[in-house]
C-alpha cells in the first residue's frame, strides 16, 4: 500500500514537472515569435515655437504658440509571420501662446475663439491599429485597420508639429519590385493640435461619410514616378501626379500636377465658402544640383483656379480636417497658390560643418487683378544641426526665421485703397524645433 502511494506521489510529481516544463516551453516559443522578439518601443520628445506677426486680413495680430510633447510609439513584430499591432502615445504640454494661437496648428483649442485662455496641452493615442501582411517572393501586401498615420499615401498626408494627425479606417498597399499600388477607405480624423475624433467636413461644415484613395507608384534609384486618385464623397474629386528623376548623381529634375474637381455638395456651397467654381490645378517643376557640402534647388509653378468676382485658389485639402499631399515647393499655405499666380523658388544650402547645415529659401510670386500686379513673397533663414557625437544620436535642432510680404485681403481676395491699389502687408515669422528621440526596447 505504501509503495503505491510512493508511485503515486511520484508520478504526479513527475507530471507537475512535465507541465511546468511544457509552460516554460511554451513561453520560450512565445517569447522567441517575431510578435515578441521584433517589438520596439520609441521615445521622442519635441519642443516646437512658432511665430507669425502679420495684418493681411485684420488689424496687425502675433499668433504665438510654444509647446513641450512627449511620445511613445510602440510596434509589434508579426505574430505567425501574419498579424500584429502599432500605438502611438502623444502628450503636449501648453508652455506659451499668444491671442490667436490657433494658426499654429500647435496646441488644443478647447473653446469657442482663439484667445490665449483658451490654449491647452493634451494627450491622446493618435496610433492604434492592427497589421497583417502576407509575402510570396517579391509580390508582398501590408494592410492596416483602424487609427493610423497616412504619411503620402494616395492624395492624403499627415503634418508633424507637436504632434500628427491620423485617420480611422482601413489601408493597404500591394507592391512587386519596383510597382506598388496603394489603398485607403477612411472615415473620421484626429487634429494635430487636437486630442478629439472629428468627422471629415465642407467648407460650410457638413459631414462628409467618407474619403477614398488609391495611388499607383514606380521607384528606382534613379526614376520616381506616381498618380494618385482621391474622392471625398460627393465634395471633391482629386488627382495627384509627382515625379523625379536623376540623369546623373548630383542632378534632380522634379514635377508634382495636383488637381480638383467640385463635385454636388462643393457646389451647392454658399460662393463665399468656395476655393473655385469648378476645378482648379497647380503646375509645378523644379531642379537640384546637391553636392557633397552645399546644394542648389529652383523651382516654377503656376495655379489655374478660376472664382466669379473673387480670386480663387488651390486649396491643399481635400476636406476639412484633412491634411493633403502636396510636395511641391510652393508649400506655403494658400501662397503662390492663386489664380493666374506664377510663382518662383530658389533654396540653397551649405555645410559649414559636418554637423550644421545653413539654408536660405527665397519665394517670389504674382497675379492680376482689376489693373493691379499683385506681387507677394518671402526670404527665410534657416539652420539644421545634427550632432555625429554617439552621446547625442538621434539629436536634431532647427531654426527658422523669415520677413515676407503680401497684401490686405477678404478671403484671398485683394482689398483695394480708394486709388484701386492693392495694399501690401509686411509680415515677420520664425519657428524653431528640438527633437530627441530614444530606444526604450
Amino acid at each position: 500500500m505504501n509503495k503505491l502511494i510512493m508511485l503515486g506521489l511520484i508520478s504526479a510529481t513527475l507530471s507537475v514537472q512535465a507541465a511546468e516544463n511544457n509552460h516554460y516551453e511554451l513561453l520560450d516559443t512565445l517569447a522567441e515569435d517575431s510578435f515578441f522578439k521584433d517589438s520596439k518601443v520609441d521615445l521622442t520628445l519635441r519642443n516646437y515655437w512658432k511665430y507669425l506677426k502679420e495684418n493681411e486680413a485684420q488689424p496687425k495680430e502675433v499668433h504665438n504658440a510654444w509647446g513641450q510633447a512627449f511620445g511613445i510609439d510602440y510596434k509589434s513584430g508579426y505574430f505567425l509571420d501574419f498579424i500584429g499591432f502599432d500605438a502611438t502615445f502623444t502628450g503636449v504640454i501648453k508652455l506659451g501662446a499668444s491671442d490667436y494661437f490657433s494658426t499654429r496648428g500647435l496646441l488644443y483649442n478647447d473653446g469657442s475663439g482663439f484667445n490665449k485662455d483658451n490654449a491647452k496641452g493634451f494627450s491622446k493615442i493618435g496610433q492604434r491599429y492592427l497589421k497583417i501582411k502576407l509575402g510570396y517572393d517579391e509580390l508582398k501586401f501590408n494592410g492596416k485597420y483602424g487609427w493610423q498615420i497616412l504619411k503620402n499615401y494616395g492624395v492624403l498626408t499627415a503634418s508633424n508639429r507637436l504632434s500628427q494627425n491620423s485617420y480611422f479606417g482601413y489601408s493597404a498597399t500591394l507592391s512587386y519590385q519596383n510597382l506598388s499600388l496603394d489603398t485607403a477607405y477612411v472615415t473620421s480624423a484626429i487634429n494635430r493640435d487636437s486630442p478629439n475624433k472629428t468627422h471629415f467636413q465642407t467648407k460650410n461644415k457638413k459631414n462628409i461619410d467618407y474619403i477614398v484613395t488609391s495611388g499607383l507608384t514606380y521607384k528606382d534609384k534613379n526614376l520616381f514616378l506616381t498618380y494618385n486618385y482621391g474622392e471625398a464623397q460627393d465634395y471633391q474629386r482629386r488627382h495627384v501626379i509627382e515625379a523625379s528623376y536623376k540623369p546623373i548623381k548630383q542632378f534632380t529634375l522634379g514635377s508634382q500636377l495636383y488637381g480638383s474637381y467640385a463635385l454636388d455638395a462643393y457646389k451647392n456651397m454658399p460662393a463665399n465658402k468656395k476655393e473655385y467654381d469648378n476645378h482648379a490645378w497647380h503646375y509645378a517643376a523644379d531642379a537640384k544640383w546637391q553636392e557633397q557640402d552645399w546644394s542648389l534647388k529652383f523651382g516654377v509653378a503656376y495655379t489655374n483656379a478660376q472664382k466669379n468676382n473673387a480670386i480663387g485658389y488651390y486649396g491643399r485639402h481635400i476636406a476639412q480636417n484633412t491634411r493633403g499631399r502636396f510636395n511641391a515647393l510652393t508649400s506655403a499655405g494658400v501662397d503662390y497658390m492663386r489664380d493666374g499666380e506664377l510663382a518662383f523658388t530658389a533654396v540653397g544650402t551649405y555645410n559649414f560643418i559636418d554637423e550644421l547645415t545653413t539654408g536660405l529659401q527665397l519665394n517670389y510670386g504674382q497675379f492680376d487683378y482689376k489693373s493691379n500686379t499683385v506681387k507677394t513673397g518671402e526670404i527665410n533663414i534657416f539652420n539644421r544641426w545634427v550632432p555625429t557625437d554617439p552621446r547625442l544620436k538621434n539629436l536634431s535642432v532647427f531654426t527658422m526665421f523669415g520677413y515676407g510680404w503680401s497684401y490686405k485681403n477678404s478671403n484671398k481676395t485683394p482689398t483695394l485703397d480708394q486709388n484701386g491699389k492693392y495694399q501690401r502687408s509686411p509680415n515677420l515669422s520664425g519657428e524653431a524645433i528640438i527633437e530627441y528621440r530614444f530606444n526604450l526596447f
